[in-house]
């Protein structure tokens, strides 16, 4: 897990898949306001870097020199595009991101429980999860 120490350095390392395919340059760490835990980095993609992606946190290893975050590069690639205004993550921002990554409120997803007689597909079940614990990040600022 990164913690909050680490999270201040992460800011212009190299971030690589679990394969070991470069992903881009850390550009952001975006922390839950509750717990004041880093969740998010934003990862300087395409020809560049004029791309920017949100890459989760969760899972993810920090040597002080690289970061090997949990999620496959086609999986960042494919990333849904999130502006971040006045650097804040919106909440509808955030769900999207937790059900492209296939994760619930910053975790791995547990096999959801089928009810009998409910038609409901995981997605949908994944969706009212996430809206139901949804929690608010904001950027973090490290000064020099």
């Amino acid at each position: 897990m990164i913690g909050q120490r680490e999270a201040l350095r992460l800011a212009g390392c190299d971030t690589f898949d679990p394969r070991g395919h470069r992903l881009g340059v850390v550009g952001r760490i975006l922390v839950d306001a509750d717990t004041e835990q880093p969740v998010w980095a934003t990862v300087q993609t395409g020809l560049f870097g004029t791309n920017e992606s949100l890459v989760p946190l969760e899972g993810a290893a920090f040597d002080g020199d690289t970061l090997t975050v949990a999620v496959a590069r086609d999986s960042v690639r494919k990333a849904p595009c999130v502006p971040l205004q006045e650097g804040d993550l919106e909440a509808e921002r955030e769900r999207e991101l937790y059900l492209h990554y296939g994760m619930e409120d910053g975790r791995r997803p547990r096999a959801p429980e089928p009810a009998v007689g409910n038609t409901t597909n995981s997605t949908e079940a994944v969706v009212s999860y996430v809206r139901a614990v949804s929690s608010r990040l904001r950027r973090l600022v490290a000064s020099p």
